[in-house]
């Protein structure tokens, strides 16, 4: 496996900020990851659990690791601004504060592990003075606490027929014509999501028209139906928000079921499309780390 060099790089709207990790690298923005590296990367959020105590007994009640939940993550980046005048100092620090304001992407890349987290930053320079350098700390603030992948697994499943088969009767008029009987279904009705991370993973379906009847996904015994028509605008089901969207407008009141697919760490998730119709279903996955 080929290792990839250290560094940092923050998407901010249309800008990328790229913090090298050693001098070995190019610094294209003459920024660079301090010796302090990236605080609360690696390590877990703090724990939003706690334990009740036994009224008789020793210890506290037993925790279930379904109530195992933790806080918002709060990262640390301490950057230093390079140059060769003091203006390329000033114009590289200048870049990082840029980003006070709005919501960024932070993304490290540190040996085979590529990862982001999301959220609104507070940048802030050190008050020590050095003629050509400037150092300080880049704090963002994720109320998302998972690190996920920087690239997914993605997969689309197909219907399993063009329209609904089978044979039709009119009411006491005998058989109804002409018969159609649909076609056949095939593999790429189903999909397997994976997700090789240390926590569970929650994909986003995007179901692209046409489906008149709206869609039922099985997946693991359960199921996720959406039951209005859907055509020119794609529909977005957000299994971490578990909901349903189209074009921005929340339509979660067609959702007939509610059992939205999610991803064990270390796990996967088999998906069906079981509907009819001429569009398909984009499955979008990514490693998920706590």
């Amino acid at each position: 496996m080929a290792f990839l060099p250290t560094y940092a790089v923050v998407y901010a709207g249309d800008d990328q900020i790229r913090f090298s990790g050693s001098s070995e690298q190019t610094i294209p923005d003459n920024l660079g990851i301090a010796k302090s590296g990236v605080e609360g990367w690696l390590s877990t959020p703090e724990l939003k659990t706690t334990l009740t105590e036994r009224a008789s007994g020793n210890g506290a009640q037993d925790v279930s690791d379904s109530d195992i939940l933790y806080s918002s993550r709060t990262i640390s980046l301490h950057w230093v601004a390079m140059g060769g005048s003091r203006d390329e100092v000033l114009t590289a620090a200048t870049k990082v504060l840029s980003t006070g304001g709005q919501t960024v992407r932070l993304r490290v890349v540190e040996a085979s592990q590529d990862t982001y987290v999301q959220g609104y930053t507070q940048p802030a320079m050190d008050a020590t003075w050095f003629e050509g350098v400037i150092t300080g700390t880049l704090t963002i603030v994720c109320p998302r606490p998972e690190r996920l992948a920087w690239l997914p697994l993605q997969t689309q499943l197909f219907p399993v027929s063009v329209m609904q088969g089978g044979l039709q009767y009119n009411s006491g008029k005998g058989m109804k014509y002409p018969l159609s009987y649909g076609t056949a279904g095939s593999s790429s009705s189903l999909a397997l999501l994976l997700n090789q991370g240390s926590s569970k993973a929650y994909p986003v379906l995007t179901v692209t028209g046409s489906f008149p009847s709206g869609v039922q996904i099985q997946w693991g015994g359960n199921a996720l139906q959406y039951d209005g028509a859907i055509g020119a605008v794609p529909l977005i089901l957000d299994s971490r928000s578990q909901t349903a969207s189209m074009g921005g407008v929340d339509v979660s009141r067609n959702l007939s079921r509610r059992d939205f697919p999610t991803v064990p760490s270390g796990g996967s998730v088999s998906l069906r499309l079981m509907s009819a119709g001429t569009g398909w279903v984009t499955a979008v996955c990514r490693d998920t780390y706590i």
